[in-house]
């Protein structure tokens, strides 16, 4: 992927630690503020998952918290994969490709993990389950002209995020001939502004080292409209109910911004300034070149608490900011 031909006045910087990713194009933390008033496209790198075969659709139903009777060749799915004991193991965006396949987006570092676990149920059914990570490419493109702009990315999945911010996802063949006319009047930026756009629309990530932490109510799965109650059975869907109306869960996703030059890491407990445990850290981004912004899941007796740390980290001031969408309240 080329991406100097397309924007030959900037460099991409690549992540030292993942060679695919672009953190940059020569912004930085101190530019996202400003970031938000320009039409941007930012490097968005993500996993995929191919279920071919006669039986995939039936296959995955059982499996999943989605009803893939609500799928279409125009829509897309927001789901979830559970163990039996109903812990996330990842979570994923579907939509069906021109053979009539299921591509599940999900997080590139738990592909492998991803495969391995939904191959252990699918020995009984016609369904070949695959990864084809390498075929596409994916984009978020943000801010005030982001929604009209969907109308020329209308040949291409596009994801909604929140009413300025779109995924795009495409084969990379087509960038350089069909997309760079479309990306040449906007501002690029790297993958550290897309984990920024993630974190601010309350929308939580699984990777490999939080998979099966988390039953679906303490990262707000529900309130975002990745779990069905009417599809019927699938595995884990006995523990989601149990929680969902008998109101037992005690810990809820939250946004909070911390005054602190240091990321946490995916994972990593929430600490109060006794080194307490409060939480667990879902995800985290850079919000400027003095504050991160990050999801955890937090206790709820513990959102009142004025100062937290991560790590080695020492207890700092942290105030919870809005999510896009209502966090239930729990009996």
């Amino acid at each position: 992927m080329d991406w100097q031909q397309i924007f030959p006045a900037y460099t991409p910087i690549k992540n030292d630690d993942q060679f695919l990713t672009i953190s940059s194009f020569g912004e930085s933390a101190a530019d996202f503020p400003d970031l938000s008033h320009n039409t941007v496209v930012s490097i968005n790198h993500r996993g995929f998952i191919q279920l071919s075969g006669p039986d995939s659709k039936k296959f995955l139903q059982g499996q999943v918290t989605c009803d893939l009777n609500q799928l279409n060749e125009h829509s897309l799915l927001n789901g979830a994969h559970l163990t039996p004991k109903g812990r996330v193991v990842f979570l994923f965006t579907v939509y069906k490709d021109e053979q009539d396949n299921l591509l599940l987006e999900t997080h590139p570092s738990v592909v492998e993990l991803a495969i391995a676990s939904l191959q252990k149920y699918a020995v009984f059914f016609k369904t070949t389950i695959t990864n084809v990570s390498k075929q596409f490419h994916s984009v978020i493109i943000s801010g005030p002209m982001a929604e009209k702009m969907m109308d020329r990315f209308s040949s291409y999945s596009i994801r909604p995020i929140s009413p300025s911010n779109f995924c795009v996802s495409f084969i990379p063949t087509r960038l350089e001939s069909e997309l760079g006319s479309l990306f040449k009047n906007m501002t690029p930026a790297g993958q550290d502004y897309s984990n920024l756009i993630r974190v601010r629309s309350g929308s939580a990530d699984v990777l490999e080292q939080t998979s099966e932490q988390y039953i679906v109510q303490m990262i707000n799965l529900i309130a975002q409209g990745y779990i069905n109650f009417k599809k019927g059975c699938y595995t884990g869907q006995e523990i989601v109910a149990r929680a969902h109306y008998r109101g037992s869960v005690k810990r809820r996703m939250y946004r909070l911004t911390l005054p602190t030059k240091i990321l946490p890491l995916a994972g990593e407990n929430l600490t109060d300034t006794a080194g307490k445990a409060l939480g667990i850290i879902v995800g985290a981004a850079y919000a400027s070149d003095t504050h991160v912004e990050i999801l955890a899941t937090l206790a709820l007796k513990s959102t009142d608490c004025l100062k937290m740390g991560f790590n080695d980290i020492q207890p700092v001031d942290v105030a919870i900011l809005s999510l896009p969408y209502d966090i239930p309240d729990t009996p």
